[in-house]
């Protein structure tokens, strides 16, 4: 296990991308991103296929601050449609090893 979340952005969507691929799922949803994915009419479908394919991945402060102990992310990237999505992540590691928390869509 990595002693601590990812800190260059090749890292953190690579570890990103795991996270929405992986079985057991590894990532969460904060209830804030509901909140803006009704407001954007984006599906949770769009936001795996963003992260996924995503193209550009670089640190960000989410608005409220850290949820986790980790680090923060912006990552776009095409969705199922072909839309370019962002959506804010959080990389970090509890006692089930390396997760992703999806905090926003911006």
């Amino acid at each position: 296990m990595p002693s601590g979340p990812p800190t260059t952005a090749e890292e953190a969507l690579l570890w990103a991308q795991e996270a929405m691929t992986s079985t057991p799922r590894r990532y969460l949803f904060d209830t804030h991103v509901y909140i803006r994915m009704r407001e954007r009419n984006v599906s949770d479908r769009s936001i795996w296929y963003a992260i996924r394919n995503a193209t550009r991945c670089v640190p960000c402060l989410p608005d409220r601050g850290k949820l986790t102990s980790g680090t923060a992310w912006r990552i776009s990237g095409p969705d199922h449609e072909g839309e370019e999505t962002s959506v804010g992540v959080e990389t970090f590691i509890d006692h089930l090893g390396r997760r992703l928390m999806i905090i926003t869509v911006f």
